[in-house]
């Protein structure tokens, strides 16, 4: 009975740091949400001030901010469902990751000089892996299903 003691006391020990560092985990990315969503508002507020100024390059600044608070609002979520259902949910981290990619396409086009052709490959083929994943997780959830 003292082993199977220490055993238990031990999981619920480990369980607790898990969570624990979950919880970190969050709440940096709560913190790291908030400030992108204030860059955003800033370059949102600096464009509207400055709008006989307003550029392409604004634009896309201020979307790839808006991109930035998707992200970090999206990772919350992930991480919230990981801990209620205790397990990833591939499709959900999938879409993540097409959306950070998505916001790299759109920072690289605005800066069309630093876009090389090997870069525009990788990009284009990362996305194309991504959709190809993403719809082959969908499909065999729905298989799963029937």
């Amino acid at each position: 009975m003292g082993k199977e003691n220490m055993r238990t006391s031990m999981a619920r020990a480990l369980r607790l740091i898990n969570i624990s560092l979950y919880i970190f985990v969050i709440l940096l990315t709560v913190v790291v949400s908030l400030l992108s969503l204030y860059i955003a508002i800033t370059s949102i507020l600096g464009s509207i001030r400055g709008i006989a100024s307003l550029t392409d390059s604004n634009i896309i600044s201020i979307l790839s901010s808006l991109f930035l608070v998707v992200l970090t609002m999206e990772l919350i979520e992930m991480f919230i469902a990981y801990m209620e259902r205790g397990m990833i949910i591939v499709d959900m981290v999938i879409a993540i990751v097409l959306t950070a990619v998505a916001r790299e396409l759109l920072i690289n086009f605005a800066n069309i000089e630093s876009l090389t052709l090997q870069r525009g490959i990788i990009i284009t083929a990362a996305i194309l892996t991504l959709s190809i994943s993403y719809w082959l997780v969908n499909k065999a959830e729905q298989i799963k299903k029937t």
